[in-house]
């Protein structure tokens, strides 16, 4: 089954808004870009979800579709970690689900960041739902940057904790 792993904020002022939800909800610092600013984004944590607060208008934040750009304020994707990358990457194919549109850049051009360690350098699938609004999904990475920088949580279904 497939989890919620990961929201993406857009804002002005990344490591500003990180401050606001560090400060009001105890949310985990798990690294900012760059590391002296957060100027292009900072990356925190409950200790389950994988939360990014990304620059506004960042030429690196990826558009949202087909005509669509990525100035926007607010929530800009979320992610889904899945049990079978290559087995969802081909339900989704066999779905006519459409890729997001991008321009990749070269493997080694990409910023070495604590998630890129941590995944074994595994890359999000990257899609458009049937709102054209994008959504990632990744088998490996998210809960493995939490873990570099505090404790993980797992949820645990209902029934199991109540006994």
């Amino acid at each position: 089954m497939a989890r919620i792993k990961h929201i993406a904020l857009v804002t002005d002022d990344p490591a500003k808004t990180a401050e606001f939800y560090k400060q009001h909800f105890g949310l985990t610092e798990l690294y900012r870009r760059p590391s002296n600013t957060g100027e292009r984004g900072v990356w925190l944590s409950d200790g389950y979800i994988y939360f990014a607060i990304l620059k506004y208008g960042d030429a690196d934040a990826p558009k949202l579709g087909p005509g669509q750009t990525s100035e926007l304020r607010g929530i800009h994707h979320i992610g889904f970690q899945v049990d079978d990358l290559d087995a969802t990457a081909t339900e989704l194919q066999a779905a006519g689900v459409k890729k997001v549109p991008m321009e990749m850049r070269g493997y080694e051009e990409r910023e070495v960041t604590p998630m890129r360690a941590a995944s074994g350098g595994a890359l999000n699938l990257k899609y458009l739902g049937p709102d054209e609004v994008h959504f990632d999904v990744r088998q490996k990475g998210w809960d493995e940057a939490i873990g570099l920088g505090m404790q993980r949580y797992e949820l645990t279904p209902a029934e199991e904790a109540a006994e």
